[in-house]
Order: C-alpha cells, then sequence, then structure tokens
C-alpha cells in the first residue's frame, strides 16, 4: 500500500455515530472534554492548573488515559464550552503535543445473515457455498508448516483484540487460547508485576477498571476469526489454531478516551517485555479495532492516530477494519483506516466469489482485502452463526500476523527482539506483498490483493538466513563504569564466541562454554565498544547475533545542575563529579542580560550565589575540566531567587473529601474584583493575583454560593496567610464559620503586621460542619484558594497584554507584534537542548541559521511570562 512513512504527530480522525452519515459532524464528541499529548515529564494535572490559571477554564476532572505516551483526558466545568477555542488555548502551553476532541466510536459490523453455514469457505473455498474455487486465504497450507502458538525462541505469541462489549472468554472454542496475566494475583486488590494495573489478570476493562472482559458477541466473533482453538474436534478453527489473545474491553464509554486507553495496556505490556527481555510483560505483536468513526477526518484526532505509531516503535502492528459503507474513504475519512502511521493495516473485506462486498476501499488507506462476508464464526454460548462485516476481516488479518511470528525463523525473532519497530515493518511488508491479486480490487487497495497468509509465510521463510546453529540474541550489559561491565545474551547452544572491537581496532575473539554472559574489566574509559555473540554447535557456529554498541564512562561531560536552596538573595546548586574531572567553572547572569555577572573557577559542589534580586530569574552555565581534555560550558540552567510570594512559594495543604455536585463556592467579590467560577469538583485552585490589600485597612468579602437544586445553609470560613509561613493558622482566620443560605457580605480587616507580599488566602464551603483549614473527611461544599498581595501600594492593575509572532513558520527571521515591552526573550528548541538568549530591544530576529525545527519563544514581561511557539523550517 502506497502509505509514506509517516511523524507521530499526525492526526486522528472525526467519528460519526450514524453508520450511513457520508458527511461528518462536529458534534459527534464528548461535550466538555478534550484530549491531549503532554511531552514527557509533564503530566495532565499541571496542565489543567496552568491552563485554568491562564484561561480562567475550569477544569472538573483530569484522567490518565496512556502513561507511556503521556496521554489525558479533561473534562471541564461547563460541558457546553467552545471547545475549539479550549484547543486553540491548549496549543498556547509550551509542553503540548496534540490536542483534540474525545469524538463518539461505532462498532464496525453489518447484521448478520439468516443461514448458517457448516463450512468455512475461508480458510478452504471449494464453491461449497456458492463462491469461487481457492477464493480463500490458504490457511490448511499454511497450517501445514504451523499451527501459531510459540515464536522460535518459545515467546509466547499475543493478538490484543480491543471491542466494546468484549469476549464471550468462556466459549467452549475460545477458552483455551485466552491469554492470562499469570503475572498478576487474581483478586488480591494487589497490583502484583508492577504494570500500573490491579487484578488485571483476564485482561482489561478500561471503563470499570478491572479484568471484567466479557461477553459481547461481536467480540466473540472477531477473537473466533483470529484464534478459535483448531483441531479440537468442536465448533470451528480461527486463523491460529494455538495463539493467545489478550482481551481489552475497550468502547464502553464509546469515544476517543476509551480507545486510547485501551491501547495502553498491549503498549506498557509489550514495552515491559521488551525491556526486560521476555522476563515480564507480553509478547504483544498485533491488535486488533473492529470498529472506528465513518467518515473521520485523521486532522481533527492527532493522538489516536499517533498511538499507532507509539505502538510500533515497540513492535506492535495495528489492524483496523474500515467502514461497512460502500465508500471511497480516501476521499470520505474513516477513523482509524485512515491513520496515517505505517505501523496501521487498513482492511476491507471480499466474500465467496473475491468481490469486494460493498465495504469501504480506497488504495491510499485500504491496504489489502480479506475475507468479512458471510463467514462461519463462534457467538456466546458455545453456539455458532454466519455473520458478515469488515470487523471479521480484519481480525482474519491480525490472526495471520501472529501464524507468521510462529513460523520456523529464528532469524526473524532474533531481529524482532533487537529492532523491534524494524521487525513489525518488515512482517507488514510479508503481508502485504504476498497478497492474491485480484482484479476487480485493482484500484481500490492499496496492494490490489486479497490476504494469502500462505504467502506471507513462505516470503518470511524465503527471506529467512536459515542455518542449524540458531544465532544468539538479546545482547545487553549491565553495570557499564569506565572499565567495566557485565555482557549477557541468551541462545541455543552452551558454548559461544564472543567478539569484541575497541573503536575502529581490530576484532578480538573470546571463547566461552558453559556460560550465558561474560566480565569485561580492562575496558578503556570514553571509548565506543562493539560486541557480537556466535553459538558453536558441535563443528558448526551459526551467524553473528545482531550487534550490540556502547560507550564506557570516563568522558569529560559537564554534568547537569541541580538547584538546591533559593531564598530570596541566594542560590545553592549543585552536580554529581565527572569521573575524570578535575575542575569545573561555573558562571551566571540574569535571564536577558547579555554579559556574565561573574565566572566561578576551580569551584565544587555545591556552591552558594550569593547578594542575587529576589524573585529574578538567572542563567547558569558549567564547564568540565579533565586532565587529558575540556568541555565548552553547558548549556544554561534556569533558577529563580525566592522573594514571589509565599502563594507560589510555599506548599499549602491539600482538600480532600468535597463532594460540589449539589453546592459550591459560584462567585467571589473583593475590594472591586470579582472571581465566578462555579463548580470545580470541590477545589478551585488559582494562581493569579486576585486582589491587593493594604494593612490596616477593612474590606468587604462576598461570597455566594451556588446550588444544583434546592438552597442549603452553608457555613463559611476565610483564611489569609498573613504570616506567610505557608500554613492556614488560627490568626489567620478571618471569617470565621459564618452560616448562610444565600450571599455572605462580612468585613475582614487586615492587621497592621501582616507581612507584605503575595500571600494565599483560602475560601472554605461546608455544609454540615465548620469547614477547618484543611479538610480530610467527606463533606458537602467546596473550597476556593487565591493568590491576594498585601502592600502599602495594593492596587491590581488589568493589562490585557497581546503579543504575536510573524510569519510562522520561517526559514529566515520573526517579527514580534506587542503592546508590552519585554525583559527578555529567550527561545528553547523542542528537545530543551539548545537555548539563545536574544535581544529583548529588537522585534526581528534573525534564524537563518536556526536548525530547522520547532521552538518555544519566551517573552519576559512586568505582567508576566508569555510563550508562543515557533517552527522554523
Amino acid at each position: 500500500m502506497i502509505k509514506s512513512l509517516a511523524s507521530s504527530l499526525l492526526s486522528f480522525l472525526v467519528v460519526l455515530c450514524s453508520t450511513f452519515t457520508v458527511i461528518a459532524q462536529d458534534s459527534d464528541f464528548e461535550k466538555g472534554q478534550i484530549i491531549i499529548q503532554l511531552e514527557n515529564g509533564h503530566n495532565g494535572i499541571e496542565f489543567a492548573r496552568n491552563f485554568e490559571t491562564e484561561h480562567q477554564i475550569a477544569v472538573k476532572a483530569v484522567k490518565t488515559l496512556s502513561i507511556t505516551a503521556n496521554i489525558y483526558e479533561l473534562t471541564f466545568e461547563n460541558e457546553n464550552l467552545d471547545l475549539k477555542s479550549a484547543i486553540s488555548k491548549a496549543y498556547d502551553n509550551e509542553f503540548i503535543i496534540h490536542a483534540q476532541t474525545n469524538h463518539f466510536i461505532t462498532s464496525r459490523e453489518t447484521i448478520p445473515t439468516d443461514t448458517l453455514f457448516s463450512q468455512q469457505w475461508f480458510h478452504k473455498n471449494t464453491g461449497q457455498t456458492g463462491g469461487s474455487s481457492d477464493a480463500d486465504i490458504d490457511t490448511p497450507d499454511a497450517w501445514d508448516i504451523t499451527t501459531g502458538g510459540l515464536t522460535t525462541h518459545n515467546d509466547t505469541i499475543v493478538v490484543c483484540i480491543i471491542e466494546g462489549a468484549g469476549v464471550d472468554i468462556s466459549h467452549v472454542d475460545l477458552v483455551d487460547n485466552i491469554w492470562k496475566n499469570y503475572a498478576e494475583i487474581p483478586n488480591d486488590g494487589l497490583d502484583n508485576d508492577n504494570n500500573g494495573y490491579i487484578d488485571d489478570y483476564n485482561g482489561w476493562n478500561v471503563s470499570t477498571q478491572t479484568d471484567a472482559v466479557g461477553s459481547g458477541s461481536h467480540g466473540t466473533r472477531v477473537a473466533g476469526m483470529v484464534g478459535a482453538k483448531g483441531n479440537n474436534i468442536t465448533g470451528v478453527s480461527g486463523v491460529n489454531w494455538d495463539v493467545k489473545m489478550m482481551i481489552i474491553k475497550g468502547q464502553v464509554a464509546s469515544n476517543e478516551s476509551s480507545v486510547i486507553a485501551a491501547y495502553d495496556y498491549p503498549l506498557t505490556m509489550r514495552k515491559k517485555y521488551n525491556e526486560s527481555f521476555g522476563q515480564e510483560g507480553a509478547f504483544v505483536v498485533v491488535t486488533n479495532a473492529s470498529w472506528g468513526i465513518d467518515n473521520g477526518d485523521p486532522a481533527n484526532a492527532p493522538i489516536w492516530c499517533a498511538m499507532y505509531d507509539t505502538l510500533g516503535t515497540y513492535g506492535i502492528l495495528n489492524v483496523a477494519a474500515t467502514t461497512n459503507n460502500n465508500i471511497n474513504i480516501d476521499i470520505n475519512g474513516d477513523l482509524p483506516t485512515a491513520c496515517p502511521s505505517e505501523y496501521l493495516i487498513g482492511v476491507t473485506m471480499t466474500n465467496s466469489q473475491d468481490i469486494r462486498a460493498g465495504s469501504g476501499y480506497g488504495p491510499i488507506h485500504v491496504d489489502l482485502a480479506a475475507p468479512g462476508s458471510s463467514v462461519h464464526l463462534p457467538i456466546p454460548g458455545n453456539f455458532y452463526s454466519s455473520t458478515s462485516g469488515t470487523s471479521f476481516a480484519s481480525p482474519c488479518v491480525a490472526g495471520a500476523i501472529a501464524l507468521a511470528y510462529s513460523s520456523p525463523c529464528t532469524d526473524f525473532i532474533s531481529y524482532s527482539k533487537y529492532d523491534p519497530a524494524g521487525a513489525a515493518l518488515q512482517m507488514k511488508n510479508y503481508m502485504l506483498s504476498s497478497v492474491d491479486v485480484i482484479s476487480v480490487l485493482d484500484g481500490e487497495v492499496g496492494t490490489s490483493g486479497r490476504l494469502n497468509v500462505k504467502n506471507a509465510i513462505d516470503s518470511l521463510i524465503a527471506n529467512c538466513n536459515i542455518n542449524a546453529c540458531d544465532s544468539p540474541y538479546s545482547l545487553h550489559i549491565e553495570n557499564l563504569s569506565d572499565t567495566a561491565t557485565t555482557l549477557y545474551w541468551s541462545g541455543f547452544s552452551t558454548d559461544y564466541l564472543v567478539y569484541i572491537q575497541e573503536g575502529a581496532s581490530a576484532w578480538i575473539e573470546v571463547p566461552i562454554s558453559n556460560l550465558d554472559s561474560l566480565h569485561f574489566d580492562t575496558l578503556v574509559p570514553c571509548t565506543n565498544y562493539s560486541i557480537q555473540v556466535k553459538g558453536i554447535c558441535g563443528l558448526d557456529t551459526s551467524d553473528f547475533s545482531f550487534p550490540l554498541n556502547f560507550k564506557t564512562d570516563g568522558c569529560c561531560d559537564n554534568p547537569n545542575l541541580v538547584l538546591n536552596y533559593s531564598a530570596i538573595d541566594t542560590i545553592q546548586i549543585s552536580w554529581a563529579d565527572v569521573l575524570y574531572g578535575t575542575e569545573y567553572d561555573i558562571r551566571f547572569r540574569k535571564e536577558g542580560d547579555l554579559s556574565w555577572i561573574d565566572t566561578y573557577t576551580d569551584t565544587v559542589s555545591p556552591v552558594f550565589f550569593t547578594g542575587l534580586d529576589t524573585c529574578t530569574n538567572y542563567e547558569f552555565q558549567i564547564k568540565t575540566l579533565c586532565t587529558d581534555s575540556t568541555q565548552g560550558f553547558s548549556n544554561s540552567y534556569l533558577f529563580s531567587t525566592k522573594g514571589c510570594g509565599a502563594c507560589y512559594e510555599e506548599d499549602y495543604c491539600a482538600v480532600s473529601g468535597a463532594n460540589a455536585a449539589s453546592e459550591w463556592i459560584d462567585k467571589v467579590v473583593m475590594n472591586g474584583y470579582t472571581s465566578e467560577t462555579g463548580s470545580n469538583n470541590g477545589w478551585y485552585q488559582s494562581e493569579n493575583i486576585l486582589v491587593g490589600f493594604v494593612p490596616g485597612q477593612t474590606y468587604q468579602a462576598v461570597v455566594e454560593p451556588g446550588y444544583s437544586n434546592f438552597e442549603f445553609t452553608e457555613r463559611i470560613s476565610l483564611w489569609i496567610d498573613l504570616d506567610h509561613n505557608g500554613v492556614f493558622d488560627a490568626s489567620d482566620k478571618l471569617i470565621d464559620d459564618v452560616s448562610t443560605n444565600s450571599q455572605l457580605n462580612e468585613n475582614i480587616t487586615i492587621p497592621l503586621t501582616a507581612t507584605l507580599g503575595v500571600t494565599k488566602m483560602r475560601i472554605g464551603m461546608s455544609a454540615l460542619s465548620n469547614p477547618p483549614a484543611c479538610p480530610t473527611s467527606n463533606f458537602f461544599g467546596e473550597y476556593e484558594d487565591y493568590c491576594i498581595y498585601i502592600g502599602a501600594d495594593a492596587g491590581i492593575e488589568s493589562t490585557d497584554v497581546q503579543v504575536d509572532i510573524y510569519p510562522n513558520p520561517t526559514s529566515t527571521q520573526f517579527k514580534i507584534a506587542a503592546n508590552v515591552q519585554f525583559n527578555s526573550i529567550t527561545a528553547i528548541s523542542l528537545d530543551g537542548k539548545t537555548t539563545v538568549v536574544l535581544n529583548a530591544k529588537e522585534k526581528t530576529i534573525d534564524v537563518s541559521n536556526w536548525k530547522p525545527g520547532i521552538y518555544f519563544i519566551r517573552l519576559n514581561t512586568d505582567q508576566g511570562t508569555i510563550h508562543k511557539k515557533l517552527i522554523v523550517q
């Protein structure tokens, strides 16, 4: 199929709820929700707090969809929020990768036919159902070679089936082929295998967060196509006789969030398998999606589509059924089959006459066809039925991929351990390049053909480097230092030849007997090494293993700087000594300055920097000197002095146990400033400065409750951390448990002894008891936290800051248009490795010598810091 290798940043498709709707509707997504993907090192809670602060849009809940891919679902308090605008605002965050709405999903199946068939024509078609002879996938011929189950390395091959209503895992023809997580103890309430899932013994249900994965009719038929038990004198046979099927009940919520959460499970398990060299996790080789969104546009769904690239990186191919509507999806769109990932295979269905059976087509996004019309498969309750749909063509391909992984080719499985992503793409090529070309499919699917599993296995074996003495695999090292490390490998021999190369010098051979490891203790520091291993089989030797490359410690690198301590005029930083470092030089300056304030030479960790300005960012760089070499100064590290205010610098106690379903703090008015927040899931936290107070003055505080139905009597308290110690003491309580069922109007007086600066104010509202400063038990009501300023000149100005950078993208220069002055301008590359401090006075910036890529432009003003994203081509 013609699909170019695509970036994982490309997008998701919009999905229609109706199977027969031709034009995608913008309303077919969850109200009040978006899905975001963040850069590693940042989380959804952090994003939500910043988003609320910057845009005054309340986030009701944050749900993790994928830890590995760093994807989250955000639910807003206002379910009628303009999500297009919210997504646009989300992209203002410098750590965002993708943002999108949470589209609804529809199942990919047609109504089953009325006639039961006793034969599975798609395995071996003799015309028994009125079809064309040999219009099948030649599984009986493939079964002469393998019937599935294990790889040549004895890995248990796993197919992940994601289904909305699950699978009848007790079906007599499926039960022996259902995957179990034997590293988990069922129902003990613990995550025994430390994979992030509790009691996931039978698979996973993303809705209930349990392993209750049964027992849908649609999913049972899908599983039957993949792996109904073969050769057991019972029912039917799947494409795979002995494969293990991992069941994920994934679409109960009928939206993209549930889909992403479902894909995260096989991703997590295969990642564990790779990283543990097969000791943990599961060898998941393919997922199946017999569902999707008709007429979906990938441009509106980048995170879903990017998930396939992430899965592929760890070695998982993904098969998806296209629409059951007779439309060209290259023109009309479809999810997920129009996603641009190279690790996705789009499938349409054919009937017993090798004709496309009224399903979707498109030579760009539909890769191949497979039998799916009037196929005989299991249904719940130990019964069988004839059924039709692309839903069953897709698992036919998924089952074939898993069957091919059990081919007698150790060379390919070794490759899958060395380069999981490369092996997945190679397997895809075997499937697509070995189809039976059908003239009526020319121009309809990318390969012009229908699946032939025997041809695919033959193609794999033909490209296999077969040697009676199999090569070792899974080479890896542990405990690497400057002069030593230990090498480990797996293999099929008892004796081996280990070859090690230092830099570009000659290879050295080391014979090993009755061991699968070798310790090296005479390595050269800061040197590149390559290692390969051969197996010895009597008088024969295997081919070389795939190589292992590494570099010893001892390079004269610059260490990472760490902030140990910060005060209003002092910063202390430290670093871990480099093994061969003899001297460290450090220089620093205010962020945005062109000249360095000072350079500390031949200093040791830690270092105090004193006499600094309050609440100011400083830029630090370090240089390492070694006995035989030196480094230039490192990239910049930014650390700040304290003094910005207790509200930003103290760790205040949390609020827990709030139930704001019936009552909440709706509005706060103080000294002419108003905050209307509505219900915020029990705790609203703002880092904006709401209001300014002058010591010794009295102000009216207005707190207005909101109700979903009936008005209740509420008890309201207010605290201000007057001494800035990060604790709401008894003396900080300025409104003491006042009862009201309407608007509260109380005066507060700021003591003359109050510490000046920015501190935190907390308002607590509870229905049945006096609100404590730090609630820990369940209650009805809500809390709200604000930053406030105490000082002699306490006016808080509201300035509408407007900044634009253009042209964007650019390859030569960009300009800055703004209604404010800048204190500093900094450009940071997407990977964080390049930091450029720009002239804050310049409004035109030259980028002609910058490397192409994405940069975050950080503009520091008196009103705050603004971030803009710039693309340099």
